[in-house]
């Protein structure tokens, strides 16, 4: 392809030469390749002004606004109130384990994940209420108190998984280690002023004695109340059975 480099060193080709048939001959090629430049220079300015109005009139694809969506609503409430989850497995773990497990069965709990306010756990000390809002059109709740032993709020997590819900209670350390539960819930209630005051849960056990014991028995626990009441020392002997 012919260049403007080539259209100059025809031109200087031509100051030099001195026939007149070689000048002839140079004239003419430098004459074309003029003309060819031209044609060129002319077609490349016309396919830049097409693809310019080409691009004018493209039309500008719209902006489209990214919408974020919103999590799921809240399934609504049940009008039937709480089911009682009365089925449950309870692993107390193994010795000095930092934590026991709660397992509640619950099929397709996995669809409430993510929604929020369906599935709420709340831990004290002393209890941990699970409340499920939604599943299947029920909501589900399991609420033990009076726990066998206080727990540390602070460990404490539940994990949903497919089919079931795992409750993970933080045992609370002792002296020596862990708590060490046999049961989930105690058969009898705590009494923190027993353990504030050692007389108080003396005198609890006094009395319980009285209101099971014989008349004698009764007696002697009620001279011993009354002495403790006064302030003497209690000094109590249970009566000797006669034969």
């Amino acid at each position: 392809l012919m260049s403007a480099e080539d259209l100059r060193e025809i031109s200087a080709l031509l100051q030099t030469a001195k026939r007149s048939y070689v000048r002839s001959m140079l004239e003419r090629e430098e004459a074309n390749l003029r003309a060819k430049l031209a044609s060129e220079k002319k077609t490349e300015t016309l396919v830049e002004t097409v693809e310019a109005e080409e691009v004018k009139a493209t039309p500008t694809a719209p902006q489209v606004e990214e919408v974020k969506a919103a999590p799921p609503a809240p399934p609504a409430s049940s009008s039937k109130g709480w089911i009682s989850v009365d089925k449950f497995a309870f692993d107390p773990g193994e010795y000095n384990s930092k934590s026991l497990s709660i397992y509640v069965n619950l099929a397709n709990i996995i669809s409430l994940k993510e929604v929020e306010g369906a599935i709420v756990c709340d831990f004290t000390k002393s209890s941990f209420d699970l409340k499920v809002v939604g599943l299947q059109g029920k909501n589900y709740r399991l609420f033990k108190d009076n726990l066998s032993h206080d727990i540390d709020v602070e460990k404490c997590k539940y994990v949903v998984k497919k089919d079931k819900i795992v409750i993970k209670l933080g045992k609370v350390k002792g002296e020596f280690s862990y708590d060490s539960w046999t049961e989930l819930c105690s058969t009898k209630k705590k009494s923190a002023s027993a353990k504030a005051d050692p007389q108080a849960s003396i005198m609890d056990m006094m009395k319980n004695m009285y209101d099971e014991g014989d008349d004698k028995m009764k007696k002697v626990i009620g001279e011993a109340m009354m002495k403790s009441r006064s302030g003497e020392k209690m000094d109590v002997e249970p009566p000797v059975p006669e034969f």
